[in-house]
């Protein structure tokens, strides 16, 4: 039943997407492909989500990994984030508009998008039409998995499968971005909106990891001043709080971030005694416009 939803969210939905060959206009072949009109054609997955990456790519992000996130995020770890995610749409959502686009790119397996979109529309009378990309297949399988009404598909940012300036909102929550093709990409009047960490973000785990290191200290402004130099920057919001993390939620939490890829045992072992205490949150949400 879900694969017949979601192939039916992306027949309704077909005039998004160009072609990541030619960038000619896409077809729906109905609950088998996506074709454009020089014939590249792009299967459906039996799972519910389309493929439109050229080329096979390898990255670190594995099942278990995506399944790590989803289970650490099902706890509440980001759910302040959407809140201000949601509210940062609805501000700006015209309440008369028939429908509004909203793209995670980088959207991993999904529960981001998930959340944000369902908050919007608990609040708002404007069907909200998600959109989730991402290079890494296991991460969109399982994001069509758990959501049927959302669009999904493998794609490169770098070359993103969608027309231009087709986006009033666009994402990049804690993801590499590709400013060039969110330029392309987002709606003349549209809002890009990324998330990245602040100062403290995960400072417990990066202070018992590190101790004394270099590796112990973050900073953004590189990255903010990128975003600045593409976008103009017309809202930044901090979102802090605490988490509180049980054994198995560091457990999810070791095996999603990059932080602790590559530690060593002892490492490790110091981390076992964060289980219990408070993890802190730190993200910056900017807000952005052409």
């Amino acid at each position: 039943m879900g694969c017949f939803l979601m192939s039916t969210a992306i027949s309704q939905h077909v005039g998004i997407f160009r072609c990541p060959i030619c960038q000619a206009a896409m077809r729906n072949v109905p609950a088998t492909s996506l074709v454009c009109n020089n014939h590249h054609c792009f299967d459906l997955s039996k799972h519910g989500y389309v493929h439109l990456a050229t080329r096979t790519y390898k990255t670190k992000y594995d099942k278990q990994l995506f399944a790590a996130r989803r289970a650490i995020m099902e706890q509440g770890f980001f759910d302040p984030l959407y809140d201000v995610l949601s509210e940062v749409i609805l501000q700006t959502t015209e309440p008369e508009e028939n429908r509004t686009y909203v793209l995670d790119a980088g959207c991993g397996e999904g529960y981001h998008l998930t959340q944000v979109r369902q908050r919007v529309m608990q609040a708002s009378q404007v069907p909200i039409i998600g959109v989730g990309v991402d290079l890494a297949k296991e991460g969109v399988m399982l994001a069509a998995k758990n959501d049927s009404e959302i669009v999904w598909c493998v794609g490169d940012l770098t070359n993103a499968p969608f027309v231009d300036r087709q986006f009033p909102y666009i994402l990049n929550l804690l993801s590499p971005s590709n400013s060039d093709e969110f330029h392309r990409l987002l709606a003349d009047e549209g809002r890009m909106i990324k998330v990245i960490p602040e100062a403290n973000y995960l400072r417990e785990l990066r202070e018992v990891l590190y101790q004394e290191t270099p590796k112990t200290q973050y900073e953004n402004h590189r990255t903010i001043d990128h975003f600045k130099t593409s976008f103009q920057l017309i809202g930044k919001e901090r979102v802090q709080y605490q988490f509180r993390l049980d054994e198995e939620g560091l457990a999810s939490l070791l095996q999603m971030t990059p932080l602790a890829w590559g530690a060593t045992p002892e490492q490790l072992e110091r981390v076992s005694n964060l289980a219990g205490m408070d993890m802190t949150i730190d993200l910056v949400v900017l807000i952005g416009r052409k």
